[in-house]
């Protein structure tokens, strides 16, 4: 397969689309931060994009095109909520997979209990967190736009706060397991010449580098995304309300472009 076939592949699939539009989305808040707060009277005060683009626009042709960055960002980041639209069901059947591997018993064809594989108990407990996480992330999301569209009759302010608190939980959850993969990993090396020796050793529970170093990629993705989620908590906790919008766009375009590797990593 050439690269533009597996290019069109993956925009043909909802992940790659995704991850297009959210790089898109990110790009043009980037672009918009750069020209917001235009200094008409000290042009020297303004971003060397704005700088570089008053040699060519005038002042009010700028700020137009300041705002058309803001709304194109604004409109590719409203596509990907309504297609999030249809993502309850989804999450809810992770939960339930997750449920029957870690604490469900099974049973043979004679109805006799199957002792089930023991799972980590952090890596069991952090993984039911992190799915709860998801699944109130998007009846949240769901009730913010639609009080946003006056669809319904409730604060979206408020329930856009709850998609909020549960984005940078279900991050933050994420952060910690695909970390916690990162460590097993180094700690398997460290123990290599014992397990080795130790013909009983379950090989199933060898971490390969890459996976280790796909868990890497995700930790740090999602530590940017949850860097982003604190940004936009209530004033006075941690770094909320610090950052502006160039950096958010920044910040976002990273986590995104992370997102777009691992998904070619998945992909091959």
């Amino acid at each position: 397969m050439s690269r533009i076939e597996r290019i069109l592949t993956g925009l043909a699939s909802y992940n790659g689309r995704d991850a297009c539009i959210r790089v898109t989305s990110f790009f043009f808040l980037t672009l918009y931060g750069l020209l917001a707060d235009l200094d008409q009277k000290n042009p020297k005060n303004n971003s060397w994009l704005a700088q570089s683009l008053l040699l060519v626009f005038d002042f009010e042709k700028l700020v137009q095109l300041s705002v058309s960055f803001r709304l194109l960002a604004k409109q590719f980041a409203t596509t990907r909520i309504i297609v999030r639209f249809f993502d309850d069901l989804p999450a809810m059947h992770q939960l339930y997979k997750h449920y029957l591997k870690a604490f469900k018993t099974q049973a043979d064809k004679n109805k006799k209990s199957i002792p089930m594989k023991t799972m980590n108990p952090y890596v069991k407990w952090v993984t039911t967190i992190n799915l709860i996480f998801w699944i109130l992330y998007n009846p949240f999301e769901h009730l913010g736009w639609l009080g946003e569209l006056k669809v319904l009759d409730v604060d979206h302010e408020s329930w856009y706060f709850y998609t909020n608190i549960a984005w940078a939980g279900g991050l933050f959850t994420s952060v910690l397991l695909n970390f916690n993969v990162v460590v097993l990993y180094y700690m398997q090396m460290e123990s290599k010449a014992k397990r080795e020796d130790d013909k009983n050793y379950d090989s199933s529970k060898i971490i390969s580098k890459t996976q280790m170093t796909q868990s890497a990629l995700i930790a740090f993705r999602d530590f940017l995304d949850w860097s982003i989620a604190i940004h936009f908590m209530p004033d006075g906790f941690l770094w909320s309300g610090k950052l502006h919008y160039y950096q958010v766009g920044l910040i976002g375009m990273c986590s995104s472009l992370c997102r777009v590797h691992a998904y070619v990593i998945n992909r091959q």
